[in-house]
C-alpha cells in the first residue's frame, strides 16, 4: 500500500551501502502535524533527492516495507518539491 504526506525535509543524508551492496540514502522528514521520520530511497530512487535541499517543503509517495508497519521501514517512492 503507498502512502502521501507533505512536509519539511529538515535534513538529507549521505549515500551509504547496505550489507547487501544496495545504495540507500535516508531523509530527516518532518510531517505537517509535526511527527519526524526517516524515509530511505533506495538504488536508482537516489536521484530523485538530487533536485531538493533541507528546508524545501516537499510531498512523499512511500511504502513501508516489512510486516511491523512502523515508520522504521519508509521505503520512498516519489518525491515532488511544492
Amino acid at each position: 500500500m503507498n502512502y502521501k504526506i507533505k512536509g519539511i525535509i529538515t535534513a538529507i543524508g549521505d549515500v551509504k551501502t547496505t550489507k547487501l551492496g544496495t545504495a540507500v540514502q535516508q531523509l530527516h522528514f518532518e510531517q505537517e502535524t509535526g511527527r519526524v521520520f526517516y524515509p530511505s530511497a533506495l538504488g536508482t530512487k537516489i536521484e530523485m533527492l538530487q533536485d531538493v535541499l533541507p528546508g524545501d517543503v516537499a510531498e512523499i509517495e512511500f511504502h513501508i516495507s516489512g510486516s511491523k508497519g512502523t515508520y522504521n521501514n519508509v521505503i520512498i517512492d516519489n518525491i515532488i518539491r511544492v
